[in-house]
């Protein structure tokens, strides 16, 4: 039996065709689209993500034409949110989750609402770039009319491949819209925002039944009509399926163009610094979210601007080879979210001298961005966390640097996987489920997910970056208190 993962990131579209026995792949596909960006400004064409999920799905198929897939689900980015028309057909961009355009808008909501409200309500604290801002600055436009809905990534995904606009609950809380008590939508949040629930989505727990792949579908992407679609999930939550961490106390990091660190409990989590719960797929476990906004792509955008004839892989060799010093970067690029919640805060090198060449920059963005995750651990720890081992995946993943780092500066045991896209693999485990394959994600990730290498702290190298640690921790709260 095969089923088909598919993935919609932020920067580009994963499709993978597995093998539900062993979680072998047989087929990738991949097709990247732009950010439209301007100041505060960034967006999407919603048609990207249908073009480039048709795109996918065929490049993962081709040579296995013969193969017959069971059963298709999305793991998709959340909180990036377009307009549709009565005829189900975007209107205008989509504005994204990087997008912090709504500053007034979220005011509004924190003084009309309380963010303490608004947090236990759907695990999220008020911020610009969460859809109910986003949607209140929608709403002043004056481009609402008849028959306007209001759908994030997973709802325009589902309706192109069965004709049904659905959403999965851990992507309706991170538009802070879902009571994650009640797993309905929130009455005095659609009050605020003036909203009908007519204009959202309809809910289905991952794994439900979407429907069968419609023939428009099937015609656009080469696969037999009716294919079922299973509802998915936010793309941590799928990743933390397809890296096998569905127990409590399993912890998480997706290091992709954000890093996100996803702890597992019993309970949700609820903290000062706002560390983000929602319902996991898993029956009667919670997630809690971490989401390190500047963090991948401070080092994308590093190569692109000064290093850009030269691969990541000869950037890693070069960087290992430096030892800058108290060179250190504060990655915030675009603005602060976890921990320090403002989108005004900027991206810095601090302890700059004459000897720090290139390499030793982009060392000094693996390190800031791995004290990062030593100082999220320590949340969640202190926050009654028992953390034993950490899960790492996507493109950071691929780096020996920066894994040996992320293991030396967290002092943590560094899990790596088999499989690089653990949202796509994730998301074909729910496809699997549903196909019948596996009665729960238990047995369907024992035999689906692979782990492919294990790595141990050094002892001296996690003394030494403990302390260099603590005087980048220094002038991080003095940089935190600045933009206070």
């Amino acid at each position: 039996m095969y089923v088909i993962g598919l993935d919609i990131g932020t920067t580009g579209t994963k499709a993978l065709l597995v093998d539900c026995a062993t979680g072998a792949v047989a087929g990738k596909g991949y097709q990247g689209y732009k950010l439209i960006t301007n100041g505060a400004r960034v967006e999407q064409d919603a048609n990207d993500w249908i073009a480039a999920s048709i795109s996918s799905i065929r490049e993962a198929m081709a040579g296995n034409e013969k193969i017959s897939v069971s059963g298709i689900s999305v793991s998709s980015q959340g909180a990036s949110m377009v307009m549709t028309g009565q005829d189900g057909a975007p209107v205008g961009n989509a504005i994204t989750w990087m997008d912090t355009r709504a500053g007034a808008e979220a005011a509004e909501l924190e003084a009309r609402l309380g963010n303490d409200y608004v947090y236990h309500m759907c695990g999220w604290r008020i911020f610009p770039s969460l859809d109910a801002a986003k949607i209140l600055y929608l709403k002043r436009t004056g481009l609402e009319q008849p028959g306007i809905r209001y759908l994030s990534t997973i709802e325009i995904v589902n309706q192109f491949l069965t004709g049904r606009a659905i959403i999965d609950p851990t992507n309706a809380a991170i538009r802070q819209l879902l009571n994650i008590r009640t797993a309905n939508w929130d009455a005095r949040m659609l009050e605020a925002l003036n909203l009908s629930p007519m204009q959202l989505p309809e809910i289905e727990p991952t794994g439900a039944l979407v429907g069968g792949l419609s023939r428009a579908a099937a015609q656009a992407t080469g696969l037999a009509e009716g294919i079922p679609v299973y509802s998915g999930a936010h793309d941590q939550y799928c990743a933390s399926i397809g890296a096998a961490a569905i127990q409590a106390g399993d912890m998480l990091l997706s290091a992709g163009t954000t890093w996100v660190v996803l702890g597992l409990g019993t309970q949700p989590l609820f903290t000062p610094s706002f560390i983000a719960p929602s319902i996991h797929p898993v029956p009667g476990l919670f997630g809690a979210i971490a989401s390190l906004s500047g963090s991948g792509v401070s080092l994308e955008w590093y190569r692109n601007k000064f290093l850009p004839e030269t691969d990541y892989a000869v950037i890693d060799d070069e960087a290992a080879r430096r030892e800058p010093g108290d060179l250190f970067y504060y990655p915030y690029p675009l603005g602060a979210a976890y921990p320090i919640w403002n989108p005004d805060a900027r991206a810095a090198f601090t302890g700059s001298t004459l000897e720090h060449d290139r390499y030793d920059y982009a060392r000094a963005i693996m390190e800031g961005v791995a004290f990062g995750v030593r100082r999220t651990l320590i949340d969640f720890s202190q926050n009654g966390c028992s953390i034993h081992a950490l899960k790492v995946l996507g493109g950071a993943a691929k780096s020996p640097l920066w894994t040996r780092l992320i293991c030396d500066i967290a002092n943590i045991r560094v899990e790596l996987l088999r499989e690089p896209d653990a949202c796509a693999l994730g998301a074909a485990v729910i496809a699997a489920c549903g196909a019948g394959a596996y009665p729960d994600y238990h047995a369907a990730t024992n035999a689906m997910v692979q782990h492919a290498a294990t790595l141990e702290p050094d002892p001296e190298r996690t003394k030494y970056f403990a302390e260099k640690f603590d005087r980048y921790s220094r002038q991080w709260a003095q940089m935190a208190q600045y933009y206070a």
